[in-house]
C-alpha cells in the first residue's frame, strides 16, 4: 500500500463527500478490481480521454453496484490527472485509507488505531521470520493477510484490522514503511506532529505525560508519541521530532567518548 500524495485538491474534494464506514471498504474492493484489470485502469486514467468520458465509464462500470458515496469518490479520482493507471489505483487506495482514518477520528478512536498500528509494526520488526514472510513476493497475499489476522484477531479496533490487512499487498513496499506512512497520515488528520521516542525501558504514564508536554512546547502544538523500547540505548532517551533529534542516552555518550578518543 503506497500512501503517497494526492493530486492537488483531491483530498479536500473527497472530504466534502458524505461518506460512511462502508465507503472505505468499497473503495478497497474497487482497488482490488482495478488491480486485475490493466486495460480498464488505463482507460479510467487516460489523459487523452475527456473528464466526462472517464467519469462516465466509472459510472457505467460501478453505478448501482456501490454506494453513491463510493461512486462519487471514484468519479472525482478519475477526473484528476495521473501519471499512470497504477498511480490512479494507488491514489484510490490512499483515499480509502484516509476515509478509514477519518471514520476512526469521527468516533474518537484515531489515537487507539495509531497506537495499535505502531505496536503491530514493532511486533513484526522484532520477528525476523514473520517480517521475512511478509516481504516474500511469492507468498500468497491471502496467506499473509491470514497471518496478520491471526496475530491481531479481535484484539484491535476494526479500522486497525482493516488497514493491517491492506498493508501486506504484494505490489506494495515493506510493511514497516507502509505503516509509517499511515501513521503520518493519521497524525496529519489529527493535527499532530509525530515524535519517535526510543527508550531502554518502558515509560510509565506520568513520564509519558511529562514528555508529551515538553515536546508539545517544543513543537508548538499537539504531538503523537511513538515509543519503542530498545535495551541497546543503555538508558536515557532518544527523540526524533520532525527534522530535530534529541539524544540523551548512555549509548550515545559512550559513542561520543569513543569518537573523541579516536580523533584525539
Amino acid at each position: 500500500m503506497a500512501v503517497g500524495a494526492a493530486p492537488a485538491g483531491l483530498d479536500a474534494t473527497v472530504d466534502g463527500i458524505p461518506t460512511d464506514a462502508t465507503t472505505a471498504a468499497e473503495l478497497f474492493a474497487v482497488v482490488d478490481l482495478l488491480d486485475g484489470q490493466p486495460m480498464l485502469r488505463r482507460s479510467l486514467s487516460d489523459p487523452s480521454a475527456s473528464v466526462e468520458d472517464r467519469s462516465g465509464l466509472a459510472t457505467r462500470l460501478l453505478g448501482g453496484r456501490v454506494s453513491a458515496a463510493t461512486l462519487a469518490v471514484l468519479t472525482e479520482a478519475v477526473k484528476a490527472s495521473w501519471n499512470s493507471g497504477a498511480d490512479m489505483v494507488a491514489g484510490l487506495e490512499r483515499q480509502a485509507v484516509r476515509l478509514s482514518l477519518l471514520d476512526a477520528q469521527r468516533t474518537g478512536d484515531i489515537d487507539r488505531v495509531s497506537d495499535e498500528l505502531h505496536t503491530l509494526g514493532l511486533t513484526i520488526d522484532s520477528n525476523p521470520e514473520l517480517a521475512g514472510t511478509l516481504r516474500n513476493q511469492t507468498y500468497p497475499v491471502d496467506a499473509k493477510q491470514e497471518l496478520i489476522d491471526r496475530l491481531i484477531a479481535d484484539k484491535v479496533h476494526p479500522v486497525t484490522r482493516a488497514l493491517a490487512a491492506r498493508t501486506v499487498r504484494t505490489r506494495r513496499r515493506n510493511y514497516a514503511r507502509t505503516v509509517g506512512e499511515i501513521l503520518e497520515m493519521a497524525a496529519d488528520l489529527a493535527g499532530e506532529k509525530i515524535a519517535k521516542v526510543t527508550v531502554a525501558r518502558p515509560l510509565d504514564e506520568a513520564r509519558l505525560a511529562r514528555l508529551r508536554r515538553a515536546l508539545e512546547a517544543q513543537a508548538g502544538g499537539p504531538v503523537a508519541l511513538q515509543v519503542e523500547v530498545d535495551p541497546s540505548v543503555l538508558g536515557g532517551i532518544n527523540v526524533a521530532l520532525g527534522d530535530d533529534v534529541f539524544e540523551a542516552t548512555v549509548a550515545a555518550r559512550l559513542d561520543q567518548v569513543r569518537r573523541q578518543l579516536i580523533t584525539s
